[in-house]
């Protein structure tokens, strides 16, 4: 019989809460610093990594449109490509989900994410400022009809009026974001 968790801290303010998941972000934000040039090894340890510390998802980077990016100067983290997806994941650790991050306006979400079925990715997670939220709503019901999680990642949400997120939030709670 496995013990209850127990709350962190002398008034209990913190305690275990299965609801909330860990998403490590290493390989797609490290990217941004070295053109998303990381070696295949370093990822695959990145995910045995993850895997034994128990993170719930491990974001392996984007799914950037190549009419934007050059495959010449970004590595390819930056494109998420499933043939290297499989080559590096193989047979991805049990309890662990393999996540991309798909920006509004620069991903060809339509060709470039393939149905669920075909993928080593479990989620996706578009990311969009307010005035593209119509798009990102497109986006996530397209991930979503594929057979993917979905999450939204709003940017720069402290430069939002009150009303603007009210709004984009109502939208967003209409789409079939998980």
């Amino acid at each position: 019989m496995a013990a209850e968790a127990q709350p962190i801290g002398s008034k209990g303010w913190l305690s275990y809460r299965p609801e909330l998941k860990v998403l490590d972000c290493t390989i797609r934000d490290g990217g941004l610093m070295n053109n998303h040039q990381f070696d295949r090894d370093l990822v695959r340890a990145v995910i045995e990594a993850c895997a034994a510390a128990g993170v719930d998802y491990v974001e392996l980077g984007y799914k950037t449109s190549r009419a934007l990016a050059s495959p010449a100067e970004y590595g390819p983290w930056k494109f998420c490509d499933e043939a290297v997806l499989r080559e590096v994941v193989g047979d991805k650790p049990a309890g662990l989900k393999l996540s991309v991050m798909a920006d509004a306006d620069r991903t060809d979400y339509k060709t470039d994410i393939v149905p669920r079925e075909q993928s080593v990715l479990d989620m996706v997670r578009v990311a969009a400022y307010i005035h593209q939220i119509p798009t990102a709503i497109e986006m996530i019901q397209d991930a979503h009809d594929k057979g993917y999680e979905t999450t939204v990642n709003l940017m720069a949400v402290s430069t939002i009026r009150d009303w603007e997120l009210d709004e984009a939030l109502a939208a967003l709670a209409q789409s079939p974001v998980d």
